[in-house]
């Protein structure tokens, strides 16, 4: 199924840009980094461990999935740059699945910020396997890069997964089922901001 028929048909009218949390009705917004850690190395090391293993219970590893990013860019210079493809392509089990990637061409996202319609967004995809990834190596880069956003769409689950920096991570589903375990078992992960709001929409269901 394409992406977008996917994303019509299971997460309607939603946005994929972050705080995917507050744009959908059913979700989870958990919490990576200690605030309260004051080693940088400690602190990292928790980041990785929670990012690993909420992808990991998200994510069975024959699960197909939708790798999607996006990146602005200057309409003239917008394909003059590879660097996300080449990011994708590093973290790949198999480097022929470089060919799996497709570049979109999108309307510029912050129209009001482009006056003189210079800008476009780029939207970067790749339909693989859970197990098609080095995910271990792809997240541990993602915390120390300046890389765009990385949104990792679930087919079979209908969930939607958004790590947005090393503080926390946003996990979205169609249906309330598809992530209660992962709400039971990681509850005490859960970004205390957010809880009184999460804990009502899983309970009792």
């Amino acid at each position: 199924m394409l992406l977008d028929e996917y994303l019509d048909r299971n997460f309607p009218n939603l946005p994929i840009c972050p705080p995917l949390f507050y744009n959908w009705n059913i979700g989870i917004r958990f919490e990576l980094g200690d605030p309260k850690e004051e080693n940088d190395i400690k602190y990292m090391e928790r980041v990785y461990k929670r990012a690993l293993t909420l992808f990991k219970s998200i994510n069975d590893k024959n699960d197909e999935i939708y790798l999607v990013s996006y990146d602005d860019r200057l309409i003239k210079k917008r394909f003059k740059n590879k660097y996300k493809t080449k990011f994708f392509t590093s973290y790949l089990q198999d480097k022929n699945d470089k060919y799996r990637i497709q570049i979109h061409e999108l309307p510029f996202q912050n129209l009001e910020e482009d006056e003189d319609n210079e800008w476009c967004t780029l939207r970067y995809t790749m339909k693989c396997k859970s197990k098609d990834l080095k995910i271990s190596s792809l997240l541990k880069a993602y915390f120390n890069t300046n890389m765009a956003p990385i949104y990792f769409v679930n087919l079979n689950k209908g969930a939607i997964f958004h790590i947005y920096d090393d503080r926390g991570c946003d996990l979205i589903a169609s249906k309330i089922e598809s992530i209660k375990n992962i709400y039971i078992t990681y509850k005490d992960w859960i970004l205390d901001y957010d809880r009184e709001k999460i804990d009502k929409v899983f309970k009792d269901k």
